[in-house]
């Protein structure tokens, strides 16, 4: 049984070592300058094992007293009030696909879900790639590229976020945006230069 997933119209790329997706307007033309691209993306949430690392994809989880929660509702507790409740338990499946059950005293909860990215269809990428980042591409902006972003509340909680200003679509993107995930904080136009070059 596979866990649950979003399916999202974004494009992912991959940058050297960084996954990543990319939305807005303008993602089409930014994803067609990457040596490898894909659309539209599926999304699975994973929680780290304390001592291995090793990532776990819940689909159903139980509190003390029995209530079941489900699908992506059962991450949504987990995140929410899993550390509150140790021992209770989480099912779900390992990246090789075998299923288990564990405490949530297990899982490093911590921590926000890992996200993980795949092409469809889904059950032929699973598990996917862990997700660096997510970028809007943004025809207005007072900067080259900013943290935040129009994405759902979910993925937003998992990964950083940026806006990209649509003007730095090509080359100069893709040397921008692994300085920025390494030093996260807006860079103006004026800056850019600089910020690029104290990265070299």
């Amino acid at each position: 049984m596979l866990p649950p997933h979003e399916t999202f119209p974004y494009h992912c790329l991959i940058l050297g070592t960084l996954t990543f997706v990319v939305s807005g307007k303008e993602a089409r033309h930014l994803a067609g300058l990457a040596a490898r691209s894909f659309t539209p993306v599926v999304v699975r949430y994973a929680y780290p094992r304390f001592e291995t690392r090793a990532p776990f994809f819940p689909f159903m989880a139980a509190d003390d007293v029995g209530t079941l929660y489900r699908g992506l509702d059962a991450l949504d507790w987990m995140a929410q009030s899993g550390l509150l409740y140790p021992r209770s338990d989480a099912m779900g499946v390992w990246a090789d696909g075998s299923e288990d059950q564990l405490f949530l005293k297990e899982l490093d909860l911590a921590v926000p879900p890992i996200a993980f990215v795949a092409a469809i269809p889904e059950e032929a990428g699973f598990p996917g790639s862990p997700l660096a980042a997510a970028v809007e591409i943004v025809p207005h902006s007072n900067w080259a590229i900013a943290p935040g972003g129009n994405f759902p509340a979910r993925l937003s909680a998992c990964l950083p976020t940026f806006q990209l200003h649509a003007d730095l679509i090509g080359l100069t993107a893709f040397d921008l945006i692994p300085h920025v995930l390494a030093d996260p904080r807006p860079v103006s136009f004026e800056a850019l230069d600089d910020f690029l070059a104290a990265k070299e």
